[in-house]
């Protein structure tokens, strides 16, 4: 439950922000949600219940050819979810279609695993942002195959924090730590991290 409250809450500043930037209010109104598109849409159609994992970890010889490189794993999700006009989950024809976003890593040292998650929107590049101006990663399907290309915005990304409070921890872009190249694995991999940073739909569609 309290994940849908909070997607409710994303859902309704999304139509906020959707009507301030239209520079007409009664036109954009009018205008039904589903017609939004969303650059995530070349990685991964905007199909409801549709979700794709990636991951990577660098080896041991990687890691020494790059001695300033913190991180040395990550796995990222990438989920479509529909509402219909109260903000509710649902499967078949969505009031609006928008993309969650859950990532995990780990860097040289750490025993656990940072993890965040938010929404991929942007107008012309995937940017997927944490709440409450916490940084975050523009995405892009891989010029080959199915991997996926990460990059860290300017300020890097926060993980563990809150809209409350300065808690948890900043990933900074650093000489070694800017682009990382994922590849595709199965939903599985990141079935954990899915319910850890989203939680899972009571019911979910078949493919």
């Amino acid at each position: 439950m309290q994940r849908i409250v909070e997607r409710r809450t994303v859902w309704t500043l999304l139509l906020a922000a959707a009507i301030l930037r239209s520079g007409d209010v009664a036109a954009e109104q009018s205008t039904p949600m589903q017609n939004q598109h969303w650059p995530a849409e070349k990685i991964l159609p905007a199909e409801p219940g549709r979700k794709a994992c990636w991951r990577r970890v660098y080896n041991p010889e990687h890691l020494a050819a790059h001695p300033q490189q913190k991180v040395r794993e990550l796995t990222f999700l990438l989920r479509v979810s529909g509402y219909d006009a109260d903000g509710r989950y649902v499967f078949e024809h969505p009031h609006h279609v928008y993309y969650n976003f859950a990532l995990s890593l780990k860097r040289r040292g750490d025993t656990r695993a940072l993890a965040t998650s938010g929404d991929c929107l942007g107008e012309k590049t995937a940017d997927c942002a944490v709440d409450c101006d916490g940084g975050g990663v523009t995405i892009e399907k891989s010029p080959s195959g199915d991997g996926l290309t990460i990059r860290l915005h300017d300020r890097g990304i926060a993980f563990g924090g809150d809209c409350d409070t300065n808690s948890g921890a900043w990933v900074r872009p650093g000489a070694d730590d800017k682009v990382f190249h994922l590849d595709r694995v199965s939903e599985e991999s990141c079935k954990a991290l899915e319910k850890e940073r989203l939680g899972t739909w009571t019911e979910e569609p078949e493919h």
